[in-house]
């Protein structure tokens, strides 16, 4: 997930999103999904910002590439925030017979 500022339009939130998309399967990634999250309030301002686009993306990717993907972002002046979360598995319940 990353946030853009909230006046920024929708065409630099697509572009974001083609930026990352392309960063993830560079990196031998497979991107599950990409959208835009939605226009909301922030709790507090981050570089002069009370708003923020949010935009999630559902990928994999090797793990060894993952500080790769977060130096990109981190450098991105366009970004106010990410976050990249490990999602777990859940495994297929069995059933004792």
């Amino acid at each position: 997930m990353w946030i853009l500022p909230g006046t920024s339009s929708d065409e630099d939130g697509e572009k974001s999103v083609e930026t990352i998309k392309s960063l993830i399967t560079e990196n031998g990634g497979e991107v599950n999904s990409a959208a835009p999250w939605g226009r909301r309030s922030l709790s507090y301002p981050i570089k002069k910002n009370s708003e923020g686009a949010y935009y999630l993306a559902r990928f994999s990717i090797d793990p060894a590439a993952t500080p790769k993907l977060t130096g990109v972002m981190d450098a991105d002046q366009d970004i106010l925030r990410h976050l990249l979360i490990k999602e777990e598995r859940k495994k297929a319940a069995t059933t004792e017979s």
